[in-house]
């Protein structure tokens, strides 16, 4: 479902601004510019003399759309989909075989897991309450529910500085037309992002997937009062009443 993935990155763009990233300040979490689409921070991303790095990696998950009654059409539903933000303290570490893997730090530093809350906080209010995060409002209508869940170990006693945020929204659905193009939302999405944003640049690959639908044109309709259906060309439609 495409809305779903619009609602992914309208996030990115909210978290992770292209306007602060072309004046490298002003970042509206302590992530700054590691917000990542679909996949994890890597090694050489940490930043360099520090005891970790704050990151975000955003997912979507669990697509859903429950049709709005027994008289609608399969089509006409009530779409929903989680958006997954792991929230991050990372470091790095060098396993056995001397290759380098990024890990989140333990949690043994109460100051760091406070950073790791006031992370969590600033993720929810810039997507939830702050005007950046109108972009991510327009097609996730109302969050329905927020879970954070912690990474621990608890048979072992051992947590990590890692928080899976997990909102299930109540999403916009895709709204289809013969025309080609993307379909709704994403088409607005495409529309509001700033030019050089990450999003627009991978929409602009997105465009030429969706082609225009062709239908057979309706010709005629004939009716027939006798109840015989009366002959006609082949290709035309026939009725009877």
């Amino acid at each position: 479902m495409l809305a779903a993935e619009a609602m992914r990155l309208a996030a990115i763009e909210a978290l992770c601004p292209t306007a602060c990233k072309v004046s490298g300040a002003n970042w509206p979490t302590l992530a700054e510019h590691r917000v990542y689409d679909s996949a994890a921070i890597l090694a050489e991303e940490l930043a360099d003399g520090e005891p970790y790095t704050a990151c975000l990696s955003l997912y979507t998950e669990d697509v859903r759309i429950e049709r709005r009654g027994d008289g609608a059409t399969s089509s006409i539903g009530f779409p929903t989909a989680v958006l997954v933000i792991n929230v991050e303290l990372a470091t790095s570490s060098t396993d056995e075989d001397g290759i380098l893997q990024v890990l989140p730090l333990v949690e043994d530093d109460p100051q760091a897991r406070l950073v790791l809350g006031a992370l969590c906080a600033q993720v929810r209010k810039q997507l939830v309450y702050a005007p950046a995060g109108s972009i991510f409002r327009e097609i996730a209508g109302s969050v329905e529910d927020l879970r954070i869940e912690t990474f621990t170990l608890p048979q072992f006693d051992i947590r990590w500085m890692r928080n899976t945020m997990r909102l299930t929204c109540r999403i916009k659905d895709d709204k289809f037309t013969d025309e080609d193009g993307m379909p709704e939302p994403m088409l607005s999405l495409f529309n509001r992002l700033p030019e050089g944003s990450y999003a627009k640049g991978k929409l602009i690959q997105l465009q030429s997937a969706f082609a225009a639908t062709t239908r057979t044109p309706l010709e005629g309709i004939r009716f027939s009062t006798s109840g015989d259906l009366p002959s006609g060309p082949a290709d035309g439609p026939i009725g009877a009443v």
